[in-house]
């Protein structure tokens, strides 16, 4: 169990989509509007958790043969925020962020996501017990890991935005630059 809790706080605290946009979004709005994009994000990354323990324990098999269009879409959706981010002025209090739909869209994409859940439940949780219903808890603990990873970073961002307002336009440019890398990164 300490080595799941170990390797999902890793993955789900390193930098990746979520962190950078979950840090730049409460920059932006500030942490109180920001958070609902961290909800979209748990309602998202929830619904990942639960297709990907559907696929483990029934069709583990098929899922290799979706990695690349899930990784050509996960990659468009990063494109399309990181241009988002680029155009934007400033980092200045919007007060309108990112919405909770825009969240939870994050997750449907996110390899980084699949690749946690699936790791997480076919290679720690599955072989841990064979009770269904300790499966399915254990398994709950993955979006709440990210969700509270989440979060870290989001305050992290509003504790910044004194430097991101100050800054902004250059700073959009390096979380968009930063989110362009991400996207890459799936086929390298």
């Amino acid at each position: 169990m300490l080595n799941l809790i170990i390797y999902m706080i890793v993955m789900a605290v390193t930098p990746g989509p979520n962190t950078l946009l979950s840090m730049a979004n409460a920059a932006s709005c500030g942490l109180r509007r920001g958070v609902r994009l961290n909800w979209g994000m748990l309602a998202g990354i929830s619904i990942v958790t639960a297709v990907s323990f559907i696929a483990s324990k029934a069709l583990y098999a098929v899922i290799p043969s979706a990695e690349t269009a899930l990784k050509a879409i996960g990659a468009a959706y990063l494109v399309y925020l990181a241009v988002r981010m680029a155009l934007k002025e400033g980092m200045g209090r919007s007060g309108e962020g990112c919405t909770f739909i825009e969240g939870m869209l994050l997750q449907l994409v996110n390899v980084k996501v699949y690749l946690l859940a699936l790791t997480a439940i076919s290679s720690y949780i599955i072989p841990m017990t064979d009770s269904l219903q300790l499966q399915a808890l254990i398994s709950a603990l993955v979006p709440l890991i990210c969700f509270i990873c989440g979060l870290i970073w989001a305050v992290g961002g509003a504790m910044l935005s004194t430097l991101f307002r100050s800054h902004g336009r250059a700073m959009n440019i390096i979380f968009a630059i930063s989110l362009l890398y991400c996207a890459a990164r799936l086929f390298i």
